[in-house]
């Protein structure tokens, strides 16, 4: 066995050697003076016994650490007590390195029965395995960091006392241009919040320690006073038994989206301040109108023409209703049938036991369709009050819809009323039956009377 008395001069025991040989370390011993080998266990496999006995040892190791390890030993030799160290060691194929090993290494002085320092036992720790995985973690750190910081959104945890424990380069910059502080790390999260908005941050911190995930917009003022912005998730932190340690906050700023929003409200309202400005002057302007023709109306013996004029304004005022309508329910843009239908019934008729009955769907026309559509609901009504129901002390008039398939499909019936044989419904040569056609193609629709007696029209209007 290498290490024989002779070797060593001095006698080494059956029990440190079974220990040397057992063990998976490298154990060395070296003289002190010239740091030749006297011992080694395991012996290298690319190397004999008789080859490494008496060898210097500093070829073991990677050149540029050599005198890391002769200063080592020398403290040894010096009987000093020197930290262990970490050595690297590589092979190389045609002068590039590879499969690199690292070593931690540790030694003592063994002194003979005088005092001094006869040799020096060093123990090589092959760790190799546990660098390659610190070396590993800390690149997945690194990339983790580029990560983090390439990004100008807010990123940082939070302990269960609210003092923050990481946070990326951004938070941090923003700490130190608003607050003055250099590292927020380990201070409390609340020191850079308006103490008016800790109680509500507290509790939706305690919802999130609960296992709850929240994103929130919060609203911040920084020390100048500026008003700022930010879309915030907060995540629970669990360690390896699933107890949640903490919170993950990852914020956005949108305080120009926010600002945005603010505008575009504004300019919203406006707008809906104007149309309903529009809605309303038209309206009053057509009722101008109406009472212009009124007066004519008044001053006019001729029958015909008084009846003419009667008709025209209540074509207005059925005009005069959409706008009506469109400014009182704040949509500017939209009218439901079904209102509107009572309303303008309520206009026009005559006859206080005429009843109006509506069933089926709802549907909802924008301004597009809404006045056409107005126009020959009113062309239709006056026909039933003039014609229908003439002579008549009761009546109803019933109107059904369905929307299928995005059409409207509308059953017009004068439940009480008929339509005269001698009648021809497609003929346009009286003005209500030329309004009820016209309007009918403007709506790109049609209509057809399905049934004389009582007097029953089948109308169909895409909505689409």
């Amino acid at each position: 066995m290498v290490g024989s008395k002779g070797t060593l001069g001095l006698t080494l025991d059956k029990y440190f050697l079974a220990l040397a040989s057992a063990n998976t370390d490298f154990i060395g011993i070296v003289d002190p003076v010239e740091f030749k080998l006297r011992f080694i266990s395991p012996i290298p496999l690319y190397l004999s016994a008789s080859e490494i006995i008496g060898m210097e040892v500093f070829p073991f190791v990677a050149p540029e650490q050599t005198e890391i390890f002769r200063s080592f030993l020398v403290s040894l030799a010096n009987d000093e007590s020197p930290a262990p160290i970490e050595l690297e060691s590589s092979s190389s194929v045609n002068g590039i390195p590879k499969n690199k090993a690292w070593y931690t290494c540790q030694g003592v002085a063994l002194k003979n029965e005088a005092g001094q320092v006869e040799s020096i036992l060093v123990v090589t720790k092959n760790i190799t395995a546990s660098k390659l995985q610190d070396i590993e973690i800390r690149n997945k750190e690194e990339k983790i960091y580029a990560i983090l910081n390439n990004t100008n959104d807010v990123i940082m945890s939070i302990d269960r006392e609210y003092r923050i424990t990481e946070c990326n380069a951004a938070f941090s910059s923003m700490i130190k241009n608003r607050y003055g502080v250099p590292n927020p790390c380990s201070t409390l999260v609340l020191d850079y919040t308006d103490p008016k908005q800790h109680a509500p941050l507290k509790a939706l911190y305690q919802k999130v320690l609960a296992g709850e995930v929240i994103v929130d917009i919060q609203r911040f003022e920084t020390l100048t006073g500026q008003v700022v912005y930010y879309e915030t998730n907060y995540h629970p932190i669990r360690n390896f038994n699933q107890e949640i340690t903490g919170i993950s906050l990852f914020g956005k700023d949108i305080t120009k989206r926010v600002l945005n929003e603010q505008k575009l409200i504004s300019t919203l309202k406006e707008r809906e301040v104007l149309l309903a400005e529009i809605h309303h002057r038209i309206k009053n302007n057509l009722a101008l109108v109406s009472s212009m023709l009124q007066l004519k109306e008044m001053n006019i013996d001729n029958p015909a023409a008084k009846e003419a004029l009667s008709d025209s304004r209540k074509r207005i005022k059925s005009t005069a209703l959409v706008h009506e309508m469109l400014y009182r329910n704040e949509s500017f843009d939209k009218v439901v049938m079904q209102e509107y239908l009572s309303e303008l019934f309520n206009n026009l008729n005559p006859n206080p036991n005429i009843a109006l009955i509506l069933t089926g769907d709802n549907p909802v026309f924008d301004l597009r369709r809404a006045l056409p559509f107005g126009l020959m609901m009113h062309e239709l009504m006056m026909n039933s009050f003039k014609h229908s129901f003439k002579g008549k002390e009761r009546a109803t008039l019933e109107l059904n819809a369905s929307l299928e398939n995005g059409r409207l499909n509308l059953v017009y019936c004068d439940c009480d009323g008929n339509f005269p044989e001698s009648r021809d419904f497609q003929d346009t040569s009286s003005t209500g039956l030329m309004l009820i056609h016209t309007f009918a193609e403007q709506l790109k629709g049609t209509i057809h009377l399905a049934s004389r007696t009582p007097t029953r029209y089948h109308i169909q209007i895409p909505m689409a």
